[in-house]
């Protein structure tokens, strides 16, 4: 046998115990939020980290719970992913990196909406098949998360908005300069 064998084969008898104690933990999981969800796939990657390859190992346990764990890990991913994105679309939080003129602000915000909107888009159309392929292992998904990630999309629009109307209101009226008429123009258009 290889030593890659070697490895998987020692894994089954060392960490056997603890497959055989996780397999029903997980069929039988049914939480009632996202923090239980949360706290029992951090336990179960946890435990399972500790295996050389995964899928070889548990390949020799019949019945384990792989379509549910798959589940569970879809529904953690989607949930950190909607997170990103809200934490992503708020100028308040410490990712966001304020630039060094309107321009290049308005720019980002720009960047950071057109590169998740599609996302957000996404789980509006599927949400329903979403939902029903994850209540079909009884694993419930905060939803509430995707209407909190469309409001903070108003937010990033207010935010845009208000630099808009400040930079705006800081122009000279009476300049009728070449830099002013040409800053006027772009702050007209980025309002419309």
């Amino acid at each position: 046998k290889s030593s890659y064998m070697k490895q998987v084969v020692a894994d089954r008898e060392t960490y056997g115990d603890m497959i055989l104690d996780l397999k029903p933990q997980i069929t039988n999981f049914a939480p009632q939020d996202m923090n239980q969800v949360l706290a029992f796939t951090t336990e179960v990657e946890r435990r399972l980290g500790l295996l050389s390859d995964e899928r070889m190992v548990l390949k020799a346990f019949d019945g384990w719970p792989e379509a549910k764990l798959e589940c569970l890990r879809e529904v953690v991913a989607r949930y950190n992913e909607l997170q990103r994105i809200k934490s992503g679309w708020d100028p308040s939080s410490s990712s966001w990196k304020t630039k060094t003129n309107v321009i290049a602000e308005l720019e980002y915000v720009m960047e950071k909406f057109s590169s998740t909107s599609q996302t957000v888009e996404w789980y509006l159309r599927s949400k329903q098949d979403l939902n029903k392929q994850y209540l079909n292992h009884k694993i419930p998904f905060d939803w509430d998360q995707l209407k909190e990630v469309q409001e903070s999309a108003v937010g990033l629009a207010r935010y845009a908005m208000n630099i808009v109307l400040e930079a705006y209101a800081r122009l000279d009226p009476t300049d009728v300069g070449k830099q002013t008429v040409t800053v006027r123009g772009q702050l007209q258009s980025a309002c419309l």
